[in-house]
């Protein structure tokens, strides 16, 4: 080839290259080619995808359904069990066996009237912490929230969330409300869950609290971190060096129970009782303990408060005799508490603690039994049903007891769109609509 021709083949690339770029940079119909304008409308319209239902999506998930676990083999339950989250149902079964009393009340309950959507629809949404999801295909959803009430509901939801993904098995979809408050609108008919319950409100089904995954407000810190801060501080002081006498403390908040305590042990030598001002920074400099504190104690007290009062399951975190006025509140394993006998595991008083001298006297004079209480509560909650892979296994028990008696859920509407936002969306921007930003 010559050199004129040369020259001209490389004029003509030239002019095709530089045209080729123009298109690039300024055709609007080309932009997706270039970083600078990556983000500009095309002019054409996408096109409509077409529409799919709740069929087509289980058909794209059958794939990922997650297969049972192979490895049923049952041992007993032992101290390193405490954070095993992939238990099968099996193992949960025969690790915590006394744990699923509250589940298997509620699903008798419901076995001749199955709950409804009709019946989800109709749960009242005019108290605080109100939470709607949906259990799909292992994944978690939140389809409405009414104000939260404080972390609650957030610390709620990460430990159902934290069931979910560590099942070994496949968990049933389910549709769901949830009620974070001290206490709803028993009135309703409309099964939710919630944290506790009378005797005589069998609709709601029982929740763990919230404070199985962290209690942050009053600074009470994490599940974890109270577990081991109690250890530590028995560590610190065992029995034998334990303060005998009763502690607590709390805001009376005009509770007649809370009252009651302050009234009976007022000047009593065997008593560290008072009150806490949390408005007042005095009071708090004065008066406030940790939850480790009170492992410092051979006795402690509980209390009720506007219904439950989720500090108990953290004094059974201690080597000490958990002195308790009698419950009108159940939570979720409260059938666990053994009042006399010789597995007794706390001591049970006159609501209005009429009697707590009484009962004072004998476990300060007899040390043995006193001792064998806060022994039996110990290897009973604190090393066995009060881990946090007991919580885990009641999570997959109770979304399984929840589906044996409800309907199965749709995870799309009817303009095919899903129904919610997933769990990882939504703890981060703590809340189910939002514009891009």
């Amino acid at each position: 080839m010559g050199r004129n021709a040369k020259t001209l083949l490389f004029a003509v690339l030239a002019i095709f290259t530089t045209s080729f770029v123009a298109l690039t940079v300024y055709d609007p119909r080309l932009v997706k080619f270039h970083v600078v304008d990556r983000f500009k409308d095309l002019t054409y319209s996408a096109p409509k995808p077409n529409h799919v239902d709740n069929t087509v999506v289980d058909a794209i998930l059958h794939d990922t359904q997650i297969e049972p676990s192979g490895n049923d083999t049952v041992t007993p339950f032992s101290p390193h069990d405490e954070r095993n989250f992939i238990m099968t149902e099996q193992q949960c079964e025969a690790s915590f066996p006394g744990l699923y009393v509250e589940i298997e009340r509620a699903v008798e309950d419901r076995r001749p009237r199955p709950i409804t959507l009709d019946e989800l629809e109709s749960v009242t949404h005019s108290a605080f912490g109100y939470f709607r999801g949906i259990i799909y295909n292992q994944e978690l959803y939140v389809i409405k929230m009414l104000d939260p009430n404080f972390s609650r509901g957030f610390a709620t939801l990460m430990a159902m969330h934290r069931a979910i993904v560590t099942s070994p098995e496949p968990l049933p979809n389910i549709e769901f409300t949830l009620n974070t408050a001290d206490y709803i609108d028993f009135e309703q008919s409309a099964a939710t869950w919630t944290y506790a319950r009378r005797s005589n409100e069998t609709v709601n089904w029982l929740m763990p609290d919230f404070g199985y995954w962290s209690w942050p407000e009053p600074k009470v810190g994490s599940y974890n971190e109270v577990r081991l801060k109690a250890r530590l501080a028995d560590e610190a002081i065992p029995w034998e060096k334990k303060i005998p006498k009763i502690v607590w403390r709390g805001a009376t908040l005009k509770l007649p129970v809370r009252l009651a305590l302050l009234n009976q042990t007022k000047g009593a030598a065997w008593a560290d009782v008072k009150a806490l001002d949390w408005q007042s920074a005095e009071s708090k400099e004065k008066n406030l303990l940790s939850m480790s504190d009170h492992c410092h104690y051979r006795f402690v007290a509980h209390t009720e408060g506007h219904s439950y009062s989720g500090r108990l399951k953290y004094l059974q975190q201690c080597r000490s005799v958990v002195v308790a006025h009698k419950l009108d509140w159940i939570q979720h394993y409260h059938s666990l508490l053994i009042p006399d006998g010789p597995n007794q595991n706390y001591v049970e008083c006159n609501r209005d603690f009429s009697n707590l001298e009484a009962v004072m006297e004998e476990l300060r004079w007899d040390e043995e039994k006193a001792k064998r209480i806060a022994d039996n509560s110990v290897k009973t909650f604190r090393e066995r049903y009060l881990t946090p892979a007991a919580e885990a296994c009641y999570w997959r028990k109770f979304i399984k007891g929840w589906r044996s008696v409800s309907f199965e859920p749709k995870l799309l509407d009817e303009k095919g769109n899903i129904r919610g936002v997933p769990i990882e969306s939504f703890i981060l921007e703590r809340r189910t609509e939002w514009d891009p930003y």
